[in-house]
């Protein structure tokens, strides 16, 4: 089944929108770590139900959108395995490789100069007196996160990816029960290694075999669609059950996938939201690390106030996402074939 232009639009639409979610989902902490101890925020409630609400229950649907479209994109295509992994290669393993051992490096020199040293040291072992083994896990192997945090989800594409002929064999003969499954597996509150990318790899593959398309919900009202998920959401807030947050975001995707069709039918709107959504790996490999370093400084610079960490929490992102825009749009002019390379052609 061919994408549509409508529909190409709308999944960048949205995968702006996901960006957005993850960089405040990795704002969020109440302390921080520096080599000489914790820092902690004692904040107030409503500041605390404030930022609970944004990072831990909406922004909870950023990173399964990013894998739900990747499997969609992925299935559609309808690529050899072959073609598959040698597509993957250039788009995620030289990628995360780079950028991996790009914030590697950047956090070597940091922990070796005595004024920023206490804010890159942390509780690990610093870089360059790393053992072999804990330079795997500097890379991801062996342990559940990477140096650079936020590639985990690339890392664990790249492993559900390896099983695309098993999935793509069961999607064409038993897609409901796909769906079922993955259904299952994203909203029942048990984990395991790589659960979230193979959840939402089979629900992507089931739709796609179902000839079915990601805007199947535009016949229902946004004002519908948005009520449930504010209800949706309010019980994840309060209630606090990790399966009531697990189905919140499962409805939270539905309804960020409806807002797009009114976002895409404003032109001037859908415009400028094509143009952010061109920057969205750059911030996805550079914000986080700049988020938590920036977060850092404020704690130990600016007064320990309910205002000022309402503002940081606010305008840190926001400057972090600008930052990261700049980045890599001076990236991408001085070195452009490098740019390419270390964005896998994106």
């Amino acid at each position: 089944m061919q994408m549509t232009k409508e529909e190409s639009d709308r999944i960048r639409i949205v995968k702006w929108i996901a960006i957005v979610m993850v960089v405040f989902l990795h704002i969020y902490t109440t302390e921080v770590n520096f080599a000489d101890g914790k820092n902690a925020a004692a904040l107030p409630e409503w500041l605390l139900l404030l930022e609970t609400g944004v990072s831990q229950v909406i922004s909870r649907c950023g990173v399964p959108t990013f894998f739900l479209f990747s499997a969609v994109l992925l299935f559609r295509a309808d690529h050899s395995y072959g073609e598959v992994i040698r597509k993957k290669a250039k788009t995620l393993l030289v990628p995360y490789l780079i950028w991996n051992s790009f914030w590697i490096a950047v956090f070597a020199v940091l922990q070796s100069l005595s004024f920023t040293a206490p804010y890159f040291s942390g509780s690990n072992t610093p870089i360059l007196q790393c053992s072999v083994k804990e330079w795997f896990e500097l890379y991801g192997i062996g342990q559940e996160y990477p140096q650079c945090y936020p590639l985990w989800f690339m890392r664990d594409l790249m492993a559900v990816v390896l099983l695309f002929p098993l999935i793509k064999t069961v999607a064409k003969r038993y897609p409901n029960t796909l769906l079922c499954l993955g259904m299952a597996l994203s909203i029942l509150p048990f984990s395991f290694w790589g659960k979230a990318a193979l959840a939402w790899f089979l629900i992507g593959a089931a739709v796609v075999q179902k000839k079915g398309t990601l805007m199947i919900f535009d016949h229902y009202s946004v004002a519908l669609i948005g009520t449930v998920y504010f209800v949706c959401a309010a019980a994840a807030l309060f209630l606090e059950y990790p399966i009531i947050r697990n189905i919140s975001v499962l409805v939270g995707i539905v309804f960020w996938l409806r807002l797009s069709k009114e976002i895409y039918d404003r032109e001037k709107l859908r415009q400028i939201f094509l143009r952010l959504s061109e920057s969205v790996f750059m911030i996805y490999v550079l914000h986080e690390m700049t988020l938590s370093s920036v977060r850092k400084l404020c704690f130990r610079l600016l007064p320990a106030k309910p205002l000022f960490w309402l503002l940081e929490y606010l305008l840190i992102p926001i400057g972090v996402m600008a930052g990261c825009i700049l980045a890599g749009n001076i990236f991408k002019k001085v070195l452009p074939g490098w740019y390419r390379i270390a964005t896998g052609e994106r």
